[in-house]
């Protein structure tokens, strides 16, 4: 009967309508935004030619054409592949061993006595609040101008902040929760993994998307204070030619690399905590 098979027919397209107009939407708003971002780093590309071939002169500012052509020539002879490597290798690896360190650091300072926590804490804090520049040379010549010297560089950096988030990530799970879990016989590998886990991921996660940055930034300061290779090496090396070009080649690629470091994190912390987000969408604020 027809009268009953149009209404399904119509049903049946709502929902495609919807979601056509809401992919639509979404790739209006992307396309807005990826026209903003090009129209802005256009207007930067344009004032830094003009302010360096009108204004300031070449030697004092370079030119985004002379950068271009400085990154096909490193690209040509191999420096933009050997610099970006050393210091993409100290950053990851300073990252994973001060992530590591953090974590077990927190999970330790956490659960100790609080007597015992509030006497770490001022030596923590003095600790922290050194200047990782101050530090740098102290490390060259205890561990050399190689790779160790920059990752424990990143290590000390990195590791505290990745500890101070897990610490309160620790001390922010609610204890209504364990003692619940406790009366009902749970195991204690169950209260890590359905509790504490958890609890902590998005912590340990936020404090890796600051940590990335300036752990890149210790990679970078220790390479310029002593190294043979690496963008911080590169920078040192060619202000002190007065290669202005050179210079800000280098610090363009840190932002890049820095860049997409932060992004990969965004990504991950978007994927894993994807239930964080639903959690908070589904809530609704009482009237």
């Amino acid at each position: 009967m027809p009268q009953t098979v149009e209404p399904q027919e119509e049903l049946r397209d709502a929902p495609v309508e919807t979601g056509g107009a809401r992919v639509r939407f979404i790739l209006a708003a992307w396309t807005r935004g990826a026209l903003l971002r090009l129209a802005i780093f256009g207007i930067v590309l344009g004032v830094w030619q003009w302010l360096g071939q009108f204004v300031i002169g070449f030697n004092w500012v370079s030119s985004p054409a002379l950068v271009l052509e400085r990154l096909v020539r490193m690209a040509a002879d191999g420096s933009l592949a050997r610099n970006t490597a050393a210091t993409l290798q100290e950053t990851l690896l300073g990252l994973v061993a001060g992530i590591v360190a953090g974590v077990v650091g927190g999970i330790l300072i956490a659960r100790a006595p609080a007597a015992v926590a509030k006497a770490i804490d001022p030596y923590l804090i003095g600790v922290y609040s050194l200047p990782r520049v101050a530090l740098a040379p102290f490390f060259i010549l205890w561990f050399g101008i190689g790779l160790i010297s920059k990752v424990v560089l990143v290590v000390s950096v990195v590791g505290f902040v990745v500890l101070f988030n897990v610490r309160q990530g620790m001390e922010s799970i609610d204890s209504d929760i364990l003692d619940v879990l406790r009366s009902m016989r749970a195991h204690r590998w169950e209260v890590i993994r359905y509790v504490v886990i958890p609890s902590l991921v998005p912590w340990i996660l936020s404090s890796v998307k600051i940590a990335v940055g300036i752990g890149f930034v210790s990679a970078v300061v220790g390479e310029m204070v002593g190294s043979t290779k690496g963008l911080g090496w590169y920078v040192t090396q060619s202000l002190n030619q007065f290669d202005m070009t050179g210079g800000i080649t280098s610090l363009i690629i840190m932002a890049v690399l820095a860049l997409i470091l932060y992004s990969i994190v965004g990504e991950i912390e978007r994927r894993v905590c994807r239930w964080q987000s639903s959690a908070t969408a589904g809530k609704t604020v009482p009237m």
